[in-house]
């Protein structure tokens, strides 16, 4: 049997149907779905509804039933759409289990755990490489992270703030290889990290750190 919420019988889709277009209405501006896509959803879930209507009259031919196939196949497109764009991809604490209710949803149907912002402070060690090497080590990055954001600078003024080291570079190894180029002998490196989560969101940096390129 299949476990595609869109793919029930047609009785239970349009009860499906007639939930979703109405929460998707109601919640545009919340969710940020464009007003075209709305009014594009609701023609399209009007031409089903008319057309599941005639496909069940009891002098319905094949040609009914095939138009309310195709009328389906075309709303479906649409809110596989709106799914996808505006439900799974908002956080949880905009998505809430009543408003994926009201849109005829399962608040667990394809929704992934969604990870907090990060809330500690990666911690981390420097030590020499190569010839203009430095190594950035740090531990695994947790389940649900993208790795850690390193941002740094080269040479003076020695930062009093995170703020001021301008480059950054995500780190998606344990062990990240800094190489720099010949007029950065002799300078300081210095540097913080944060772990980012899958959406991008940045935890707290960790204490600024030092190194003499070398």
């Amino acid at each position: 049997m299949s476990t595609d919420i869109f793919s029930p019988g047609e009785a239970e889709f349009l009860i499906l149907a007639t939930a979703f277009n109405a929460s998707a209405i109601a919640h545009a501006d919340l969710l940020g779905i464009p007003a075209a896509l709305v009014t594009d959803n609701t023609a399209k879930f009007a031409a089903y509804t008319a057309a599941y209507h005639i496909a069940g009259t009891p002098n319905a031919g094949r040609i009914d039933r095939r138009d309310r196939n195709e009328k389906r196949i075309a709303l479906t497109h649409n809110m596989r759409k709106i799914k996808k764009a505006y439900l799974d991809a908002n956080p949880l604490d905009t998505v809430t289990s009543e408003i994926l209710l009201g849109f005829g949803l399962h608040p667990k149907d394809n929704r992934r755990t969604e990870v907090g912002v990060p809330t500690e402070v990666v911690p981390f060690s420097l030590e020499h490489g190569g010839y203009l090497q430095i190594i950035v080590k740090h531990p695994a990055r947790p389940k649900g992270y993208n790795g850690a954001v390193a941002h740094y600078k080269v040479g003076e003024p020695v930062p009093t703030s995170h703020k001021e080291l301008t480059n950054s570079r995500l780190l998606t190894r344990i062990r990240e290889v800094f190489t720099f180029d010949g007029t950065d002998l002799g300078k300081t490196l210095y540097i913080v990290l944060y772990w980012q989560n899958e959406k991008g969101r940045m935890g707290p940096p960790s204490p600024i750190q030092s190194q003499v390129i070398a």
